[in-house]
């Protein structure tokens, strides 16, 4: 037997992602019986159970999530004929699912995508925030803002800016500990660490921007440390220690004071800011319509406006 009704997978789909029969027929506005008559049908047509069913839980089986991971696919990729088909026109469709930085994404990317919104009505988005790197392909992603120097010959690549890391600190905390006037002495403060399971940044590679290019390679220490930027700042706003941070980070802290720039003619090389996608074709529009607004939108980035 062939699956000939596409509803059924639709209705799938969102009894999955309402966690039941009853939420998904209030939010497909269709009657609870239509909806468990759907699964049943999808169930007779593949030959198996799709979901463990009791009068307390709704369980799906493994073959129904292995089922379920397959349809939203095969479902997103008509989305994708429909768009191609429409190419030449304004209308974009369908659904972006983009991952980033915590920080960088929610300070830069997600107002972003408010405005692409606006234009376009018709997309939804899906946004992933991660300062661990999440993999595209498994995790079905259409693209990812990620820094520093890429490798992977399975990416697409577009080149948004550069990204310097500065010294900062709070004027509470500088007030109590001085503020030192060569890297060398950062051995002397208590430093807050960047650091996840494989990544342990005891170490600050520093540059000097005056004539003569000097590098520095610190060994810091502190009692604090984390995976996320989000927290370091914080904690630097706090006046806990000086965090090696992303310009973007901490701009407008530094601009309203709340932070200072510690040893201002010293920072990290720059890293490039990329936003890249998986090597598929055809790409649909709304990917590249939405690279494009991205390139155009950080030229120049947003925080190094005044």
């Amino acid at each position: 037997m062939k699956i000939r009704n596409l509803d059924d997978l639709v209705v799938l789909l969102k009894v999955v992602d309402c966690n039941g029969f009853s939420a998904a027929a209030r939010a497909l506005d269709l009657a609870p019986a239509t909806v468990s008559k759907q699964i049943a049908r999808l169930e007779r047509v593949l030959s198996t159970r799709l979901f463990d069913r009791t009068t307390r839980q709704l369980r799906i089986t493994d073959e129904g999530r292995a089922i379920v991971k397959l349809v939203r696919s095969a479902l997103e990729q008509l989305d994708d004929v429909v768009e191609i088909a429409q190419q030449g026109t304004e209308t974009l469709s369908g659904v972006l699912r983009i991952t980033a930085p915590v920080s960088l994404g929610s300070r830069y990317l997600a107002p972003l995508i408010a405005t692409f919104r606006e234009r376009h009505p018709g997309l939804k988005f899906d946004l992933r925030l991660s300062d661990q790197i999440i993999d595209i392909y498994s995790n079905d992603i259409d693209l990812a803002v990620r820094i520093g120097h890429l490798n992977d010959s399975q990416l697409v690549i577009r080149r948004l800016t550069d990204s310097r890391r500065i010294l900062v600190a709070s004027p509470n905390y500088l007030n109590q500990h001085g503020s030192p006037a060569h890297p060398e002495e950062l051995c002397q403060h208590q430093c807050l660490l960047f650091t996840y399971p494989g990544l342990r940044q005891n170490h600050w590679m520093l540059r000097y921007c005056g004539q003569d290019v000097k590098i520095e390679n610190i060994k810091v220490s502190g009692d604090l440390r984390s995976d996320n930027g989000s927290a370091l700042r914080a904690w630097s706003i706090a006046g806990l220690g000086i965090s090696l941070r992303e310009m973007w980070d901490v701009a407008e802290e530094l601009r309203s004071g709340v932070l200072i720039h510690v040893l201002p003619e010293w920072f990290e090389p720059e890293k490039p800011i990329h936003v890249v996608r998986a090597l598929r074709s055809p790409v649909p529009c709304r990917v590249s319509a939405f690279v494009e607004f991205l390139i155009e939108q950080w030229q120049p980035p947003p925080w190094d406006r005044p």
